[in-house]
């Protein structure tokens, strides 16, 4: 997968990644990738169909005459496109996260969405439930529009990512609740993944303090990471 580069993105993810109540601060994110196969994507590939095909192979035996496990999000497995999709959400998962290898993951751990209001009304709900700014609105217009511009929104298929505690990114982390969403466009042949999570500040503050001197303590905790976000400087990024 090939990272785009978006300075929309960017100014996004700053203003995502500022928003903090005394209790609880949102971490969020939003990275597009082109569907254009690396030396590593290759060999995952390759590894994902063997071990797909594998499975369909003794599927086809004559003691199991239906399996649900040719069922997925994507499609039924046995056809490519499905085991193409598959590969892509797996392939963007290790881009974004590579400290995690999700290339062992069942199909299971994905949904497909039916339609972007979903995704939006969800985002609303948890995010945006916890900004109180009169410019609140306008960061989320700015969001739906750099997906829109990036992947064109009108003809994405969509899936949401909700992994166990084997395959969470975020298990190590005082983690309140996160959300993965992938908006996939086969005909651009791009992907944007928008993640966000909820984290203890609590939680989060205690660790520092505990694991650390009081010096570093009030510098981690004065960092610009831990400011609460002032929206009314949004329309300034994005003039």
């Amino acid at each position: 997968m090939k990272y785009l580069e978006s300075d929309i993105f960017d100014a996004l993810n700053c203003a995502l990644s500022s928003i903090e109540t005394p209790d609880e601060k949102i971490i969020g994110r939003l990275e597009a990738y082109s569907c254009k196969d690396t030396g590593e994507d290759k060999q995952l590939r390759k590894e994902l169909e063997s071990k797909i095909l594998e499975e369909i192979e003794e599927l086809k035996s004559p003691e199991f005459s239906f399996s649900s496990s040719l069922v997925s999000p994507f499609g039924p497995l046995d056809q490519t496109a499905s085991r193409r999709t598959f590969f892509y959400l797996i392939a963007t998962l290790n881009a974004v996260f590579p400290d995690y290898d999700f290339s062992g993951m069942r199909h299971e751990v994905f949904n497909k969405l039916p339609s972007v209001s979903i995704v939006q009304n969800t985002v609303q709900n948890t995010l945006f439930k916890l900004v109180n700014s009169p410019s609140s609105n306008y960061l989320q217009q700015q969001i739906w529009n750099a997906i829109d511009e990036t992947v064109d929104l009108t003809n994405c298929d969509i899936y949401s990512f909700n992994p166990d505690w084997k395959c969470d990114p975020y298990s190590d982390e005082p983690t309140i609740w996160a959300y993965h969403y992938f908006f996939v466009n086969h005909n651009l042949k791009r992907i944007v993944l928008f993640t966000y999570r909820s984290v203890s500040n609590i939680t989060m503050n205690k660790n520092l303090y505990d694991d650390e001197d009081d010096e570093f303590y009030m510098e981690d905790i004065n960092d610009d990471r831990y400011i609460r976000y002032d929206y009314d400087h949004l329309q300034a990024m994005f003039a």
